[in-house]
């Protein structure tokens, strides 16, 4: 599980760009001033803006908000591994606890998961 990189949802596409490459990460959540995750953006959003001028569009100009998945600190692995195959995603927000929280507190990445997978237990 990997911790949370967000952008802010007036962040320009630019800094986007760079926050990805940055921090060699594919995706990062998209928040509020207050820190509730509105939206996703990946790589694939970004290069979608290729053609457009970065230094003016805004995160929310490219985020995705249905693109949220959630899981939370408990749940088992093999639900999330489920979740993930079941809807072709590649991450999880980990949001806390309390259903009513919209702030992530981690991410659980597929990379994650095959990590796991991998331990000799």
């Amino acid at each position: 599980m990997g911790g949370v990189i967000s952008v802010h949802l007036d962040d320009l596409v630019r800094i986007v760009a760079q926050t990805l490459n940055q921090n060699r990460i594919h995706a990062v959540s998209v928040v509020t001033k207050d820190g509730a995750v509105v939206g996703v953006i990946s790589e694939i959003d970004v290069i979608g803006a290729i053609d457009e001028d970065i230094d003016t569009l805004k995160a929310e100009d490219i985020m995705c908000s249905s693109c949220i998945r959630t899981i939370t600190p408990q749940s088992p692995l093999i639900e999330a591994a489920k979740m993930m195959r079941e809807i072709k995603c590649h991450r999880l927000l980990i949001m806390g606890e309390d259903a009513k929280d919209d702030v992530a507190v981690g991410v659980l990445s597929a990379s994650d998961i095959v990590a796991e997978m991998a331990k000799n237990n």
